[in-house]
């Protein structure tokens, strides 16, 4: 059996545990690798958690953590001038020429880790989770005053270096046909390889308890944070008031114990089975009015055929239609509503579960990778032949 070619991966944040989505999707990329002979080497500044880079090196796969030294002001004053959103390390850009020489390929996981050149001649994917750009604009428009002037700015800062990096990697891994089409519209060469859901979900065949609701990710994760606090607010009263019996469970890592205490609802954390956590609510709820990309949360609870009850932005990018695979409502008001009718109607829960989970069953990671997968097995077979 040949030996593994290395594949280089920038990678902010080191995928292990996977408890983001960001982190769950650079894992299940980096196995698509492995899967297509690929060895990956991960180029972080991320620490991670104890014992994390052990556990990716015991696959196999390199890791490599590169000291974040502190910047002083004339770095960030640079870094604005230069209109970039995050700081240029030399030290990862010289670990980066040094490690490329002899890679078949570098992948570049966000936007901001394409800062860093790979040496000519290799061949470069840049992966997004979504456009991030995008993602600002829709988070600036839900603020006002200073914050929505940074919001603004973060967003202008984002699509200067898309339109800096998008041409020139040989592909960009896109989550959803709208990224995909603003891509192409950047002159990016994109290639679809939409969010997936591990099989677990799958299995999940507990009709979950009449009046509980669950709404679940990282709390770290400005987005889900906001969200929540918002329907907590403005549209979990209305639930109570409809269901007084009703229980919201909240699910994730990232909680730093600001969340408001409120009736009806139980905090639980990060979970070690998510699954399971899923399987015993009725709904789950994606209160998300910013961000972009496809959220995983919504896979995963159409997977275990769980009612969702969404925003539109929150179930985007994934063919969810209202009143078939889920129930879609723009306000908290409207969302407690529908929450509301799926509690007290079992039979309707049960048909959006199983139409949900017939339409996550495309979104199985393999197959949602099939795209990604395609075009890794296709380097290491130039690489090969190059050898």
């Amino acid at each position: 059996m040949r030996d593994p070619i290395p594949a280089v991966v920038i990678s902010p944040l080191l995928p292990e545990p996977p408890v983001t989505g960001g982190q769950k999707r650079t894992l299940r990329l980096l196995e698509a690798m492995a899967r297509a002979g690929l060895q990956p080497r991960i180029l972080t500044t991320d620490t991670g958690e104890p014992g994390a880079a052990e556990q990716l090196r015991m696959r196999g796969w390199a890791v490599e953590i590169v000291p974040e030294h502190e910047r002083t002001r004339l770095d960030r004053l640079r870094q604005h001038a230069q209109r970039l959103p995050s700081p240029f390390l030399p030290e990862l850009s010289t670990r980066l020429k040094t490690l490329a020489a002899d890679a078949a390929l570098v992948q570049y996981e966000h936007t901001q880790s394409a800062y860093y050149a790979a040496p000519p001649g290799v061949p470069t994917v840049l992966s997004l989770h979504n456009v991030d750009s995008a993602a600002a604009r829709t988070s600036a428009s839900g603020r006002r005053g200073v914050s929505w002037l940074r919001e603004r700015n973060r967003a202008a800062a984002l699509r200067t270096v898309e339109r800096r990096v998008l041409p020139h990697a040989d592909r960009v891994l896109c989550v959803s046909e709208d990224d995909a089409t603003a891509v192409t519209r950047a002159g990016g060469h994109a290639l679809l390889a939409p969010n997936g859901v591990d099989d677990e979900f799958f299995s999940v065949n507990c009709p979950g308890d009449d009046d509980r609701v669950l709404f679940f990710g990282h709390f770290g994760y400005e987005a889900n944070r906001r969200g929540i606090e918002r329907f907590l607010a403005e549209g979990w009263p209305e639930v109570l008031r409809a269901r007084p019996q009703a229980r919201l469970a909240l699910a994730g890592g990232g909680m730093d114990g600001s969340l408001p205490r409120v009736d009806g609802v139980d905090i639980l954390g990060r979970v070690a089975d998510l699954p399971a956590v899923v399987g015993a609510a009725r709904a789950v709820v994606v209160p998300i009015w910013e961000g972009g990309g496809t959220r995983l949360k919504v896979l995963e609870g159409l997977a275990a055929a769980r009612a969702v009850v969404s925003t539109p932005l929150g179930a985007s990018g994934v063919g969810f239609e209202h009143g078939r695979h889920g129930l879609l409502a723009e306000s908290p008001l409207a969302l407690a509503h529908a929450l509301a009718s799926v509690l007290a109607d079992s039979g309707q829960a049960s048909t959006l579960g199983r139409e949900g989970r017939i339409l996550a069953e495309r979104f199985r990671w393999k197959e949602a990778l099939s795209a990604a997968s395609a075009f890794y097995s296709e380097v290491m077979g130039r690489a090969r032949f190059a050898v």
